[in-house]
């Protein structure tokens, strides 16, 4: 009963509720958010329904972490510390996505996939300092140009470099590092599709729904940068349900006995 649910009903309702949520945002007739909201926890609790193994288990903590960064980031989203609390859960789905990987390497890391990381979280640490010596620089040598001159450009630089980091600083290097983290993991969930002893079906769910995952996540930093607006605005989420509902149905489900 549990599986004929995830592989048929859940689907059938997450369906209806992706082609409503669409037609609201298309024609405009009403708020879709509600819509949006109720199909993600949908698939949270869907997700537990199949954690009856360690890694259902797992998949199920990564999806409620996802009904809670939604909560900041589509429900509350009323400044820029909701928008930093959603995307530092998000940073700890990608993360339990990555020990999922680990996992299913043999508790092994992939010769490419540690280095990558590590260089992402490095240059997200180098622009953080960089950032903090900007702005504290910045703002100092703005403050104390040099004695009659009605323009100094050193400082003018440095006042505007820092203003640039006060403004995008807060949410910009974790969304970086979130973001290479989501890439890595959908290129190294492609890597581990047809390794023998795998299930193929199970792996290629997880990997299409985070090839879909960063389908979203593009047309979310474009709609951030105001480019192809009529796109984006509607084509994140018409990648993102898709993606999540991939994701619930990727662990491998034992068989009920008849």
């Amino acid at each position: 009963m549990t599986e004929t649910y995830r592989e048929k009903v859940f689907p059938a309702l997450a369906g209806a509720l992706w082609l409503t949520f669409l037609f609201l945002d298309l024609t405009g007739m009403a708020d879709s958010t509600w819509v949006k909201f109720a199909a993600i926890c949908l698939c949270g609790v869907t997700a537990w329904t199949g954690a009856r193994t360690p890694d259902g288990k797992l998949v199920a903590a990564a999806l409620t972490l996802t009904v809670c960064a939604d909560v900041f980031l589509l429900l509350l989203n009323r400044d820029m510390s909701d928008q930093r609390a959603g995307v530092g859960i998000f940073i700890a789905v990608q993360l339990l996505y990555a020990y999922r990987l680990y996992l299913l390497r043999g508790k092994a890391f992939s010769r490419w996939g540690l280095p990558l990381r590590l260089a992402a979280l490095a240059l997200c640490l180098f622009l953080l300092v960089l950032i903090g010596w900007a702005f504290s620089a910045g703002l100092t040598a703005f403050a104390q140009p040099p004695e009659g001159t009605v323009f100094h450009l050193p400082a003018f630089l440095g006042f505007l470099l820092s203003s640039l980091a006060a403004a995008v600083s807060p949410v910009l290097l974790p969304t970086l590092f979130y973001f290479s983290n989501l890439c890595v993991n959908c290129a190294e969930a492609f890597a581990l599709c047809g390794r023998k002893g795998l299930g193929e079906k199970d792996l290629r769910r997880f990997a299409w729904g985070l090839l879909l995952f960063v389908g979203c996540d593009v047309c979310v930093g474009a709609w951030n940068l105001g480019l192809f607006e009529d796109f984006s605005r509607v084509g994140m989420w018409f990648f993102y349900l898709p993606s999540q509902v991939l994701i619930t149905l990727s662990p491998t489900f034992p068989r009920e006995k008849k």
